[in-house]
């Protein structure tokens, strides 16, 4: 417990030292050495000082220039400067959009001209078929004469020199050599072709000559010695299709050709007779023949 009789504002007096003289006065030695601290104290104080305020200048200075160089969300200028610039989406939506326009109208003209060479070609392929059949239908109605000869029966109501009765000759009578050939008297194609007697035709080849002026015509060959054909075959007027001969129901070797109309008999000479071109034809082959 504090002694209430001490005085703590009573200012204390140095002991003096053994033997030493007490004095109130300060010497001159002991005045100089605190001047000298107080000096060095002054001075130092003065260092830390101006130090101080030297580092808050430079970190101001420091802070306001770094503040200077970011941008208002704290990005340098140098990094916002060399930074990737952000896609301009509409224009590069509209370069894609025209690429696929230039693309798809690429497509459609090659398209375009694949179409229309094709077109091209098949018009060219059917007007070559349309030359073909109307040279054909030309044709048709010109006839040549099946085989080397003349008419020696024709067609029409006979007296039979075998069956001695009158009866119905569907056809005309074209003598010849046996063996000689016998010619398609137009193109067409092979229906009949068959061997034996058959009723009394022999060897007998029938051709269809196909649609000429809206009716189906075709020609028949019969008593042939052999044939040299088959059923399904397509033959070019003036191809041989057999040989003269005497098969059948006949007295010597001839060719009796008949014709048809929708399948009904009719005369040969609507075709052979009336075409002041047969008789010519069947003579050139026959010419022709021979030379070979």
């Amino acid at each position: 417990m504090s002694n209430p009789n001490f005085e703590v504002d009573k200012p204390r007096r140095a002991l003096p030292g053994p033997g030493s003289t007490p004095s109130h006065r300060l010497g001159a030695s002991h005045l100089q050495s605190l001047l000298r601290r107080a000096l060095t104290v002054v001075v130092v104080s003065g260092i830390a000082a101006v130090g101080v305020v030297t580092f808050t200048a430079s970190a101001n200075y420091s802070t306001g220039t770094a503040f200077a160089n970011n941008g208002p969300l704290g990005i340098s200028a140098s990094a916002t400067s060399t930074s990737t610039p952000t896609p301009d989406i509409p224009a590069m939506a509209a370069a894609r959009a025209r690429t696929l326009a230039e693309a798809k109208a690429g497509t459609d003209e090659a398209v375009a001209q694949a179409a229309a060479s094709a077109r091209a070609s098949a018009l060219t392929d059917n007007a070559k078929a349309i030359t073909t059949e109307s040279d054909r239908l030309k044709n048709l109605s010109k006839f040549m004469w099946p085989t080397d000869g003349s008419v020696g029966s024709g067609y029409g109501m006979r007296f039979h020199p075998i069956l001695h009765y009158w009866r119905m000759h569907d056809g005309d009578d074209i003598g010849g050599a046996c063996g000689q050939p016998i010619w398609a008297a137009q193109s067409g194609v092979v229906v009949k072709a068959e061997m034996g007697y058959n009723g009394g035709s022999g060897n007998n080849v029938r051709i269809d000559h196909g649609d000429i002026n809206g009716v189906d015509v075709q020609t028949g060959y019969l008593h042939m010695s052999r044939y040299v054909v088959s059923v399904g075959q397509h033959v070019n007027q003036g191809d041989v299709v057999g040989y003269v001969g005497d098969t059948g129901l006949s007295t010597a070797c001839h060719l009796h050709f008949s014709a048809y109309k929708n399948g009904s008999g009719t005369d040969p000479m609507e075709f052979i007779g009336w075409n002041k071109e047969a008789k010519k034809a069947g003579d050139n082959q026959v010419k022709d023949a021979a030379n070979n």
